[in-house]
């Protein structure tokens, strides 16, 4: 994943960093804030994920109060599921970070922003670019939720 493959994010075109998170030790991740903020996991492996409207290589949105113990926790996960995926049952976010590498980006709040209103303008964004939210993202933001037909229980 590029910043470029972010750029669907209107309100703040760049994001505030980007790193590939497989090849990353722990120290090098010192840098990264501890604020709050948002996240975009992607495919470092040119792979492009194809969604109704458009491919790319983004697989999970999140958001979180800490943003460095956060995506040190998601990099834990994705380096245990590497190690074997096969024997025990992982969440998507890691089997994609598993099978097609992981790249990060994220932005921190500004101001008065919360982490998780960042995060349903992000999904939004993404969702009326690419027609679906990322394929690791299993809940709707309450404001996103789907008017048309109903939730298979």
């Amino acid at each position: 994943m590029r910043d470029f493959h972010l750029r669907f994010f209107v309100e703040r075109r760049c994001p505030d960093g980007i790193e590939e998170l497989i090849n990353t030790d722990d120290k090098a991740m010192l840098w990264m804030p501890e604020s709050a903020g948002i996240y975009v996991l992607g495919a470092n492996d040119g792979t492009l994920f194809t969604y109704p409207w458009g491919s790319s290589p983004i697989y999970y949105i999140g958001q979180s109060k800490k943003l460095r113990k956060q995506i040190v926790e998601h990099r834990k996960f994705i380096l245990q599921a590497i190690g074997g995926a096969r024997e025990r049952k992982c969440w998507p976010r890691y089997q994609y970070g598993a099978s097609f590498g992981a790249t990060v980006a994220w932005y921190s709040v500004r101001g008065a922003q919360f982490p998780n209103k960042l995060q349903t303008d992000l999904l939004a964004a993404f969702y009326d670019i690419y027609g679906s939210l990322p394929l690791a993202n299993s809940t709707w933001p309450s404001s996103l939720r789907p008017v048309l037909g109903t939730r298979d229980e």
